[in-house]
């Protein structure tokens, strides 16, 4: 199949200036502002990734995008936008309507990477909505279940394992799941209802409390209205009755993995986007890549409280990472600690971060 790509902007010149760059490489299409976008979403699809600028009259990036999450969510959709508009970008961002957010003027090689992978998850996408093809792998992921049916739980573990590289943990009663929760980076947890200890609403409030974000799948042998109702109290749970369709359950969790549509930064200035963070209230994590080093930076509620980056952790870390150039930032709306290993305000840190910076390129100069 021949993947289109559909670019949004409300200035033919620069819609003129994507065809001249990309037209031998990919299927260029374009529209003159969201209206006309959304008009060629509906009519002239599918596209693969569709590219649209943040400020547009009538209908802006942030609300076009949107509109086409719901005409046809297996569309990757990629954000453009200035430092001025950085704001509304996290909003876009927030409301998981965006897979990349580039900043203009956006690089030739970090346009075409963003739509390679682009047009992967797309494919990635309709393989999940037909139940033809592979997954990707998903190896940087962790799922935890936490049921104490044995049976249960190697069928469920079975099914997973046909999802490449996956990494699969079990705990039979939630008190073991709280504890590898507390250790481990999980990004999905599968949690049944009945189970001694600490049983499955007990671990779901934990979650709830402890571990916002984090996706959960529920289980249950009795379902009723009562523990629906419950259960959608406590937050926003996938909840499922056993016994279910397999195949459908499988497809669940790869969506659930997918969907905390970890969205991917580039060119913007680290310091600049962790004060948004904090001025948001963020609950998120951050991985940081730049020249082959990687670090992470975890938030809750707008507030650092963990980092780590190779042997070092904590306020060192977090204040190397921030002096990090030419830096691509991929956000995940949950923050995977739950400990606070970083006492000092961000305002704080990042004034060290940059005193540090400067006496380093003085040092240099000499």
């Amino acid at each position: 199949m021949e993947h289109r790509i559909l670019f949004v902007d409300d200035e033919p010149n620069i819609l003129e200036g994507y065809k001249r760059q990309l037209r031998k490489q990919y299927n260029i299409v374009t529209a003159e502002g969201g209206e006309r976008g959304l008009d060629m979403v509906k009519n002239n699809g599918p596209f693969s990734v569709v590219v649209s600028d943040l400020k547009m009259p009538g209908i802006d990036g942030n609300h076009f995008l949107a509109l086409v999450k719901e005409i046809s969510p297996e569309t990757t959709r990629i954000l453009l936008t200035g430092y001025a508009d950085l704001k509304s970008a996290i909003e876009a961002i927030n409301n998981g309507n965006i897979f990349r957010l580039l900043t203009k003027p956006c690089d030739r090689l970090d346009l075409v990477q963003a739509l390679e992978s682009g047009i992967e998850l797309y494919n990635e996408n309709m393989s999940i909505k037909t139940g033809s093809g592979e997954v990707r792998s998903l190896s940087s992921k962790k799922v935890l279940i936490a049921d104490d049916d044995p049976v249960i739980v190697r069928v469920l573990q079975k099914v997973l394992r046909d999802i490449p590289a996956l990494t699969v943990l079990t705990a039979e009663d939630g008190k073991k799941a709280i504890n590898i929760l507390d250790k481990e980076n999980i990004d999905l947890l599968i949690a049944d209802i009945q189970m001694p200890h600490v049983n499955g609403l007990q671990l779901l409030s934990y979650v709830s409390k402890n571990l916002q974000g984090l996706r959960v799948i529920v289980l249950t042998a009795n379902g009723s209205e009562k523990i629906e109702n419950i259960i959608k109290s406590i937050g926003s749970y996938l909840f499922y009755e056993k016994p279910m369709d397999l195949n459908v359950f499988k497809d669940a969790v790869i969506r659930e993995l997918r969907s905390g549509n970890t969205s991917q930064i580039h060119g913007i200035n680290i310091s600049s986007f962790l004060q948004l963070i904090d001025i948001e209230g963020k609950i998120c994590t951050l991985t940081v890549r730049s020249h082959g080093n990687v670090g992470y930076l975890y938030f809750r509620n707008g507030e650092l409280i963990a980092a780590e980056t190779g042997k070092l952790s904590g306020e060192k870390a977090a204040m190397n990472i921030i002096n990090w150039n030419n830096s691509v930032i991929e956000i995940a709306d949950m923050c995977k600690k739950n400990k606070r290993e970083i006492d000092k305000p961000l305002m704080k840190l990042l004034m060290e971060s940059a005193r540090i910076k400067d006496e380093e390129s003085e040092a240099a100069g000499k």
